[in-house]
């Protein structure tokens, strides 16, 4: 009779923990965790657009390379993923490079008028870019290096894909 009760109690343990979901197999140690996605050929292709078009803002003007601060709300098309790996891309610009939203209070890397809005950086540069027409072969873009209320830098850029990067032509500028 016990041998029949303990039977009975095994096979029900058994039921509810398949019931509930637990997982009795155990992984290998040496198992490699789950891959993280990666990032399309498309974001890919929109990825080295932005970077470029925010390099070339950057070095028509910036206020300075302490930090570098991204609009990251700008960089249509792109996954989270992907607009982290634009800001590593950016770290040969500054090796401090945050997304906007993170340090726009930062009171050690913003000036503000009326203790509310930037007027201007310290030692850095704000980037983001305006998208106004885009395909995979072609783009009108501007990029933007704001540093200050009385100084930011407005380059329009015709970009074309060509021998897989972007070749740049800037067709406009517009400074404050």
């Amino acid at each position: 009779m016990e041998k029949v009760l303990c039977w009975m109690l095994a096979v029900v343990l058994v039921s509810i923990m398949g019931c509930a979901g637990i997982d009795t197999q155990t992984k290998p140690a040496n198992e490699a965790p789950a891959p993280t996605p990666q990032v399309s050929a498309q974001e890919r292709q929109r990825m080295d657009l932005y970077i470029a078009v925010m390099k070339a803002a950057f070095n028509e003007e910036n206020g300075g390379n302490g930090f570098i601060a991204v609009h990251l709300d700008t960089l249509e098309g792109l996954s989270d993923q992907a607009k982290d790996e634009v800001l590593k891309e950016l770290t040969d610009l500054s090796p401090q490079v945050y997304s906007f939203e993170d340090v726009k209070e930062d009171t050690t890397k913003f000036e503000f008028y009326n203790a509310e809005l930037h007027s201007q950086t310290l030692d850095g540069s704000v980037l983001w870019v305006e998208v106004e027409e885009y395909s995979e072969t072609q783009a009108l873009i501007t990029g933007v290096s704001w540093f200050g209320v009385l100084g930011a830098v407005f380059p329009t850029y015709e970009a074309v894909y060509e021998n897989g990067s972007w070749q740049l032509k800037l067709i406009r500028m517009a400074i404050s």
